[in-house]
């Protein structure tokens, strides 16, 4: 599990893309609030796209697969967002840390052995409960009524699963058999069934 010098600049390029994900996502997030504000549904604008914050981490987890990866990219991602200009100010580092952790905790389940299908969904899945839990008392979801926090809830998680465990997983994929990951444990793990499939036939 010891981190290599090609970790650390894959983990590095990955916070710079994500950031810029990060940014468009906030204005995403504004418009969707203004559009369904009148029809009372406001609080459900960032929630939809939600998944995108999570990105980062289980992204750079499922290429390198080590512990602690989740964590460094989604803090890189958050202060790189920071720096340039996000609405949420430094706050956004925290919260970056918080759904860091939530991305390890899936993985940690299985010992950091499996890095699967199954694994990035159970991380997306922790990746919005907690952040939930978290922002319920940063950003006082508690205005909203019970019917809204759970629709709340469901979209988050939904978002999260959609994105953060099923896009970035076929990203992630797509890269690997295109052979651009190479060096790391995905990318060497595509090139083994490769040569399995190519031995089978």
């Amino acid at each position: 599990m010891k981190w290599k010098l090609k970790d650390i600049l894959m983990i590095a390029i990955v916070g710079v893309l994500f950031s810029f994900l990060f940014l468009g996502a906030n204005e995403l997030g504004v418009m969707l609030t203004a559009a369904l504000t009148p029809a009372g549904y406001g609080p459900l604008g960032y929630q939809i796209i939600y998944g995108a914050w999570f990105m980062a981490a289980t992204f750079a987890t499922y290429i390198i697969q080590k512990a602690g990866v989740g964590i460094l990219a989604e803090i890189i991602a958050a202060a790189l967002e920071t720096m340039m200009g996000s609405m949420f100010g430094p706050s956004a580092i925290l919260s970056g840390l918080i759904q860091g952790v939530g991305c390890e905790l899936g993985f940690l389940v299985t010992a950091y052995k499996k890095f699967n299908t199954f694994t990035m969904i159970l991380s997306s899945v922790f990746c919005s409960v907690i952040s939930f839990i978290f922002e319920y008392y940063r950003f006082g979801y508690g205005v909203n009524t019970k019917q809204m926090l759970v629709l709340m809830l469901l979209c988050r998680t939904i978002s999260s699963v959609l994105l953060t465990g099923i896009a970035s997983k076929l990203l992630a994929d797509q890269l690997a058999n295109a052979g651009v990951l190479r060096g790391y444990k995905l990318g060497i793990k595509q090139s083994i069934k490769k040569n399995e499939t190519k031995g089978a036939a």
